[in-house]
């Protein structure tokens, strides 16, 4: 466990390297997967959630526009209400359907760009994929088809679940 001290200066310590960090510097270590606890200096408080709320809100900020406003008004709003709540606002604030659909069709145009998928393959799973109703049960792959391994499926919980940790920390904040 990285073990990490907030002072009132404001600066982050990393007790084990005995040397300052940054935000950059912890997003490193929780993508190496390595554990972190932020304690505050002077009261032995648990900030990690606050921290890590930074550290998610700085990288998203470098990596693309600010999350939409109607998005952070609509995360306040429900407060500690159930994850699907959350997620129905989520959806809806950022477009929906369209924004899903617009994404899966960019994943598997790579996938049939660097010959992962045949044309054919990728048309057939963006139709699986983007349609509206998928009726009374699961659609039946044909024999020949390869479908996404459990694998696959477990890493796409891990990070719907990994994004909803990070809003509930940011609704924590938000409430503090």
């Amino acid at each position: 466990m990285h073990l990490i001290k907030k002072y009132a200066n404001r600066k982050l310590y990393h007790t084990n390297q005995k040397q300052y960090i940054t935000l950059d510097g912890i997003a490193r270590l929780v993508q190496t997967g390595a554990a972190v606890q932020v304690l505050d200096n002077e009261t032995g408080e648990d900030i990690t959630a606050g921290i890590l709320a930074q550290v998610v809100l700085a990288a998203r900020g470098r990596i693309s526009p600010q999350l939409p406003t109607q998005l952070l008004t609509g995360l306040i709003q429900i407060g500690g209400d159930t994850i699907t709540n959350l997620r129905r606002t989520l959806v809806t604030s950022i477009g929906g359907a369209e924004l899903i659909a617009a994404e899966i069709e960019r994943r598997i145009d790579y996938l049939v760009a660097t010959d992962v998928l045949s044309a054919e393959e990728g048309t057939r799973w963006l139709q699986l994929l983007t349609q509206s109703d998928f009726g009374p049960g699961p659609a039946q792959p044909s024999a020949t088809s390869e479908v996404p391994s459990r694998n696959d499926v477990v890493r796409l919980h891990a990070q719907v679940d990994a994004l909803a940790e990070t809003i509930e920390q940011l609704l924590r904040r938000f409430d503090s």
